[in-house]
């Protein structure tokens, strides 16, 4: 039985479609950004905005509560081979000490719903969580940090990418009020 002549006119227009949206989106999509060990690092503050006083707040990514769970738990380190890293700071880049901050990703061994853990920034706002190293999950390696204790600032939440073998991740947040 050979295909009907319209099913094969509809799926060739469909993987071009396809293809066109894929050649002409975002690498990571969803506002993420690339800030593993190899890439750019993150968008955190400039040396300007720190010397005037003055640091751009973080802004959430659509992709950043995805799988997000409200108040993760503290816990111990979640694996060995991947570190994320950051510093926490308001809007007049000065450290915020003991937010609780959590960092969620698929590894090999556990997925986002199930690797997530909350911590607290130190005196100098910043934080860090030891994990397995990251997998890909929809097609790229991907970390998600975020801010949501109750209190004078506002909620935050990141989808970071990084790539396969990177070692570790550096997200910084400036919070607002």
């Amino acid at each position: 039985m050979r295909p009907h002549p319209a099913a094969i006119t509809v799926f060739v227009a469909v993987v071009w479609v396809v293809g066109v949206l894929l050649a002409t989106s975002s690498l990571h999509g969803t506002g993420a950004r690339d800030v593993g060990v190899r890439g750019n690092g993150p968008e955190g503050p400039s040396v300007a905005e720190l010397a005037a006083g003055r640091c751009a707040p973080t802004i959430t990514n659509p992709g950043g509560t995805n799988n997000y769970v409200p108040k993760a738990p503290f816990a111990d380190p979640l694996g060995a081979g991947f570190t994320v890293t950051g510093t926490v700071r308001d809007e007049a880049c000065r450290p915020v000490p003991g937010v609780r901050i959590q960092v969620w990703a698929q590894t090999a061994t556990a997925s986002e719903q199930r690797n997530r853990t909350s911590v607290r920034t130190d005196a100098q706002g910043r934080y860090r969580v030891d994990s397995d190293p990251l997998v890909a999950q929809f097609g790229e390696p991907n970390v998600h940090v975020g801010y949501d204790d109750p209190g004078p600032w506002r909620r935050v939440f990141l989808r970071n990418v990084t790539r396969d073998g990177d070692t570790g991740a550096q997200v910084d947040l400036v919070l607002s009020p």
